[in-house]
């Protein structure tokens, strides 16, 4: 069986939809299935914004030192911890990278989406660069808010997580369409950005070897990495909302063999969104899914 193959019977066992893409760096083979078909980003869209934010430092627009205050209007629901600090605090610019990449934080995100000019400033990026299938529409509290009635979103954060445990989010919301309204990419979109990260094409030295950094830092490691054996370092970044499970990165297997994986991946939610022994179990499934193909991928091309 070809790799395609291999990948498709592990989609077709585990019951889920997705969009893979797979790039050999130094031999240039790809292999993809559904890879030019858009998906949600979810927070795998902070792979451009990480882009974005390092362009603009290399070009001196930006200093990864400079610090900006949290104000409590700043803060987002969904992952991170600044929403938990006190306001005053003053991260560095570089802080919140970190905090963007490594636990997926969206009050780092949101107030970097802002520090670059707004969602349009690095979807009009991403165009530039050729990737026109990279639409980047709203920032993580939009992102997050477009799942609830306008009522609900309306309400303090605490109280929408709370209404968010006896009632469905809206399935049927921007968060989850395909089209170039939401944070969108195909997964071959997303390899080819990858691709110009590590090769210096965007930015190089001390930049390159930051953003690099960051990626290789990463916290979330139970999805293309999850049977990866700890001497393989992996450049990358996780994405979650409702049925989403993403995972985007460059996987260095030696010094002369690197593969560029996108995984986005949709599982159907929506029939037990209210089951949570249900959910945990299938969540195990699809990572484990995940996992596989990572594994598949890293076998595939280890020096024999």
């Amino acid at each position: 069986m070809s790799l395609k193959e291999k990948i498709e019977a592990i989609l077709e066992e585990a019951d889920i939809k997705a969009g893979i893409a797979v790039w050999h760096i130094e031999s240039g083979e790809k292999t993809d299935v559904n890879g030019d078909v858009p998906y949600p980003m979810a927070s795998t869209f902070k792979i451009p914004i990480l882009a974005t934010a390092m362009k603009q430092v290399s070009q001196g627009k930006l200093s990864l030192g400079t610090r900006y205050p949290l104000k409590e209007e700043d803060k987002s629901p969904g992952s991170g911890i600044l929403p938990y600090f006190e306001g005053g605090l003053e991260p560095t610019f570089l802080d919140m990278l970190t905090l963007m990449i490594i636990i997926s934080d969206n009050t780092a995100t949101d107030m970097i989406i802002d520090i670059l000019g707004g969602p349009e400033a690095i979807e009009s990026y991403m165009h530039e660069l050729g990737l026109n299938d990279i639409y980047i529409k709203m920032n993580c509290k939009d992102l997050i808010g477009e799942m609830f009635p306008p009522e609900v979103q309306a309400m303090p954060m605490e109280e929408r997580m709370a209404w968010a445990s006896t009632h469905d989010i809206l399935r049927d919301s921007r968060t989850f369409s395909l089209t170039p309204d939401n944070d969108i990419s195909t997964a071959l979109d997303m390899n080819s950005l990858l691709h110009m990260i590590y090769q210096g094409e965007l930015f190089g030295g001390e930049e390159l070897e930051t953003a690099l950094g960051i990626l290789f830092k990463q916290q979330f490691n139970v999805r293309m990495t999850r049977f990866f054996p700890p001497q393989i370092k992996v450049a990358h970044k996780t994405g979650t909302i409702g049925g989403i499970r993403n995972d985007s990165g460059i996987i260095y297997i030696d010094d002369n063999n690197h593969v560029i994986l996108t995984e986005f991946v949709e599982w159907n939610q929506a029939p037990i969104w209210d089951q949570a022994e249900a959910q945990h179990q299938r969540v195990f499934e699809v990572e484990t899914a995940m996992g596989k193909i990572g594994q598949l991928v890293l076998e595939t091309y280890q020096p024999k």
